[in-house]
């Protein structure tokens, strides 16, 4: 049975939650982590806290390989990298701060490098086949500019990675799920989102999770390189969320 390592796993309404419930019902033994105190700080309020299978701080530059050979010993080889932590302070151009760029870099760019590599180098290793998917985000980002940078060298990396690592087997996208309702939508933004998508309403944590599916699964077994966004048609008819 396949195992997955799946990040980001903390909230019941998050993206990173449905995608794991998603790979456990196709048959995926899947490990998951999170970081609740991050959720305790800038995300109080918004959705009830679910307990994942590992605690990291991918902040600290050791975590990436200490939670890689952690979900190992727990689970057997991991056969997929599903990274869909984060971190957003918000802060726009005259607010962010130098210590806020270095923690927006160091979870959102840093760790998913060292997690690609750290996985890649046991499928390398191991002379089988991997799967990587990564989670982006659209621009403008406006109010969160240090956030909205490190989505940028998401899909940077995304296409790096895909190109040096496809010849070992190793399938890497990035997926971008457009404003998605995973609690911090006022009623009035999650109309505002349905009224501006071709296809009536915000993105649901589900939408992104079948699109993970579809990646892991045989039918994408020739995808690679590709920043997929799964918004209803949001971005290319009234532009990326937020403006």
């Amino acid at each position: 049975m396949p195992v997955v390592l799946v990040t980001g796993v903390s909230r019941a309404r998050g993206i990173a939650a449905a995608v794991a419930r998603r790979l456990r019902a196709d048959g995926f033994t899947v490990v998951s982590t999170g970081w609740t105190p991050y959720d305790s700080e800038h995300h109080q309020n918004i959705d009830e806290q679910v307990a994942s299978d590992l605690q990291f701080d991918l902040a600290q530059p050791d975590a990436p390989a200490q939670l890689l050979a952690a979900a190992e010993h727990r689970a057997g080889p991991i056969n997929a990298l599903v990274l869909v932590h984060a971190f957003d302070s918000g802060q726009g151009v005259f607010e962010v701060t130098s210590e806020s760029i270095d923690r927006h870099m160091a979870v959102n760019v840093r760790s998913f490098l060292l997690l690609m590599r750290a996985f890649a180098e046991r499928v390398r290793d191991a002379g089988g086949e991997g799967r990587i998917v990564l989670f982006s985000s659209g621009p403008p980002q406006t109010g969160s500019i240090a956030y909205g940078a490190s989505k940028g060298a998401i899909e940077w990396m995304t296409y790096a990675a895909a190109t040096e690592l496809g010849p070992l087997g190793i399938r890497v996208n990035a997926i971008n799920p457009g404003p998605n309702q995973t609690g911090w939508m006022s009623p009035e933004v999650e109309r505002e989102a349905a009224e501006r998508t071709p296809l009536g309403r915000a993105g649901r944590p589900d939408d992104a999770a079948a699109l993970v599916s579809f990646l892991l699964s045989d039918d994408g077994s020739f995808i690679s390189g590709q920043l997929l966004t799964s918004d209803g048609g949001h971005g290319i008819a009234a532009g990326s969320w937020p403006r």
